[in-house]
Parts: C-alpha cells; sequence; structure tokens
C-alpha cells in the first residue's frame, strides 16, 4: 500500500488561508489513511500523524503548548483527538464570513469549464460562508454566473418551484446532449440540428487547414457539394474552383476572352456584391399549383421551377420535414452559395443543405438530389435538372409543358 505524501509544504510565514486549505486537505488524507491501514488506537494514530506529516509538521507540533500529552494506563483523553483539535486551532485561519460571502459571490462558471466543476467550486466555498440556506444561495448564484443561457432560462422558467436537484439535473441533461450532438459532427443544443440562424461569412479565404481550396468552404475540397466543382474561374479561365481561390500563374491563364465569358445567365442589370463569385437566380412559376413529392419518406408539396436547376425549401418546410422525421445524408450547415430570386438585387439567405430521396407518383423510381434551405421561402421549388429526372418536366421542340403529378394543370415555358 502507497504511503501518504509528508505534510512538507507547510509555510508558516505564507497566506494563511493557504496554509488552512493544505492542512484540511492533507488531514482528509490522513483519515482514509488510517482506516485503510486498521490503525485504530489513539497511541499509534498520533505515532502515524507525526510521522506520516514530516519534520515540518513535527516541529509545528513540538511547539504547541498543551498538543503532546503523555499516556497512561488511566488516562481517559483521546491523545489523537487532542493533537489533531491544537493542530486545527494553529493551521485554521481566521475566518470572516463577510469575506467568505465576497469570495463565494465572485466564483462563475469559466467558458468550457463542467457544471460539475462549476458546483463542486460553489459548495466548497459555500461552507464557509455560514449559510442558513445554502441551497438558496447555491441557485442565486448559479443562476446568475452559470455559462449556458438555456440552463438559466430553464431555471427562471421554473420559477419558486426551482430546486438544486432540479437545476443539478438540467445542466448535466444539457451537458449530455451537448456531448453526443459533437459525437455526431453537430453543433451543441443552442445550436440545434436545425439550420436555425445565420452566421456572418467573408470572402476572405478561412485560416482553417480544413477548409475547401476551391471555394474556402468548411468542407473537404474532393466533396461533391463544393459549389466551385463546375464552375469557371473569372480570373483564369479554368473549371474548378473560384476566383477568389485562384493559385494558376499569370502565364498559364487562357485569354481574356474567355475568362471573360460566364457559364451562367446573369441578368445584366445585375451589379452583384456577393459572398460568392457565383450567383444563381431562381425562376419562381407564379401560380398555386403544385405537385405531391415523397421526399426523405414524408409527403411534401412542390413547385417546379424551370428557371433554375436547384431545389429549394423554406426554413418553415425544413422543421415540419423534421418533426416527421425526414430521411437525410450530407447536411451542411451554411453552404457556400448564393441565390437570388429573378429582378431582385438582394440575395437569398441560404442556411443550409442536404440530401435525400425524392420520388413523385408516376410509377418511376425515386432519385437521390440536393435541396437547399432557404430562410423565409414562401414556396418549396423543384428544379429543371430534379423535375426532368423524375419525368414531371419535359423540355424540346414541341413538347414544352409541365407533366403535372396529381394535377390537371400544366404551365407553358416562355
Amino acid at each position: 500500500m502507497s504511503h501518504l505524501p509528508p505534510l512538507e509544504s507547510l509555510d508558516c510565514d505564507g497566506d494563511p488561508a493557504s496554509v488552512g486549505l493544505r492542512w484540511e486537505k492533507w488531514k482528509r488524507a490522513l483519515e482514509l489513511y488510517l482506516i485503510a491501514t486498521n490503525v485504530t488506537t489513539p497511541e499509534a494514530k498520533r505515532a502515524v500523524l507525526l510521522h506520516m506529516g514530516g519534520l515540518t509538521l513535527q516541529e509545528v507540533y513540538y511547539n504547541i503548548p498543551g498538543a503532546h500529552l503523555e499516556t497512561t494506563a488511566d488516562d481517559d483523553n483521546d491523545i489523537f483527538t487532542v493533537a489533531i483539535n491544537k493542530l486545527n486551532e494553529y493551521f485554521a485561519p481566521k475566518q470572516s464570513r463577510v469575506y467568505e460571502r465576497h469570495l463565494f459571490r465572485l466564483i462563475k462558471q469559466e467558458s468550457g469549464e463542467k457544471f460539475d466543476k462549476f458546483l463542486v467550486r460553489l459548495r466548497h466555498q459555500s461552507s464557509k460562508c455560514k449559510f442558513t440556506a445554502p441551497d438558496e444561495h447555491m441557485i442565486d448564484q448559479i443562476t446568475e454566473k452559470c455559462e449556458s443561457a438555456k440552463l438559466r432560462k430553464t431555471i427562471l422558467t421554473l420559477g419558486d418551484d426551482v430546486t438544486l436537484d432540479k437545476i443539478i439535473f438540467e445542466a448535466n441533461a444539457l451537458e449530455t446532449v451537448n456531448r453526443q450532438l459533437n459525437n455526431f459532427g453537430l453543433p451543441g443544443p443552442s445550436k440545434d440540428l436545425s439550420v436555425n440562424r445565420v452566421e456572418t461569412r467573408t470572402s476572405k479565404k478561412s485560416s482553417n487547414s480544413n477548409s475547401c481550396s476551391r471555394c474556402g468552404g468548411t468542407h473537404s475540397s474532393d466533396s461533391k457539394f463544393c459549389p466551385a466543382r463546375d464552375k469557371k474561374c473569372l480570373k483564369c479561365g479554368f473549371i474548378g474552383h473560384f476566383r477568389k481561390l485562384c493559385r494558376t500563374r499569370a502565364k498559364k491563364r487562357k485569354s481574356n476572352d474567355d475568362t471573360s465569358k460566364s457559364n451562367q445567365y446573369i441578368h445584366p442589370d445585375k451589379k452583384l456584391k456577393s459572398k460568392s463569385d457565383e450567383v444563381d437566380y431562381i425562376f419562381q412559376i407564379e401560380g398555386d399549383d403544385t405537385i405531391k413529392c415523397v421526399l426523405g419518406n414524408v409527403l411534401i408539396d412542390m413547385l417546379i421551377d424551370s428557371g433554375s436547376k436547384y431545389n429549394i425549401v423554406s426554413d418553415v418546410t425544413w422543421q415540419t420535414l423534421k418533426s416527421k422525421k425526414i430521411l437525410v445524408e450530407n447536411q451542411v450547415k451554411n453552404p457556400n452559395k448564393t441565390f437570388k430570386a429573378y429582378g431582385s438585387q438582394n440575395p437569398l439567405t441560404v442556411l443550409g443543405a442536404f440530401d435525400s430521396t425524392i420520388m413523385v407518383n408516376n410509377g418511376l423510381p425515386g432519385i437521390k438530389a440536393t435541396f437547399y434551405v432557404v430562410k423565409d421561402g414562401t414556396r418549396n421549388l423543384l428544379g429543371k435538372d430534379t423535375a426532368t429526372r423524375l419525368g414531371v418536366l419535359k423540355l424540346g421542340i414541341g413538347v414544352n409543358a409541365i407533366d403535372g403529378v396529381n394535377s390537371e394543370t400544366s404551365y407553358l415555358l416562355c
């Protein structure tokens, strides 16, 4: 069995509070050691105390009046208890409950600190404050100084029914959920699985070593969802990256005539100041007739947009899909994608993207496609490419109608 380390770090000229704290911790370890080694007699316990404490403790002990009592056969005094009490009087600093409560009010949960550790620090300091209702003061301090805004909201929601046990349960539950979501590679509780907030993005290249070298996004450079994979660089003319991340040497660049051509149609009245070099326009067809689709095993109404090749769902629809447990893959938050409604100068806010299987009731098998979640969207739009693959949109000479599934209405393309 390993021995108890000696108490050699007692600097009597130092901070009394620090010395007293070290003494209390060492004394607790001594008590456990005596139990583990089955030392029971007062004389033997005092001998272990002095031996394990080391020379510094012995020097203090033998110079405290009345600390060392001689043992006699008829002596009823517990010499070990007397020794401990004398040492307690020597090492314990004179405490002021006003000052200790001041220290208690200064305790706050540090950034990234686990709630259990924060709670232990509060309990330890609270024991010195001589509170008549320690739990009430603990609740007040946790509410004011905890790091989690969601925990604070829960405490205030409970009102007068709140107890310290309920707070501990809620705090541990929040940390557990946060840890589980991190294991999935997803944001924590305040950043829900849903795409529910927009973060500020800049056009500068991220310093993150995992950023995409094609578009600057947070995915890998070989991701099939990279928006720059099939885009032409407006600086060098090559396909596969945006101008802001172009590394092609000047002598290898294509002619200016080539680089001035874009692989997308951009309205001539548009003077773009977007967060990426490429902008896609959404030509929403006006009308109320939709087609029934099954997206990720969830029924949804969508309107075919033959003017855009991208599939769009509103943020409200996304919340509904999640509540119905839609099956999705490859969720991406804040993809580096810019959309504009035709005729609008303001870009739409793209909250996220995901892959899912979509099918319609026309006897054809379902296909996998990418869908973008747009904030404050009014319609769910099925892009030209997906609609064509599903067989609900036919384009060509003499065939210019949209085949409506479960609808008798068709639209003419201009």
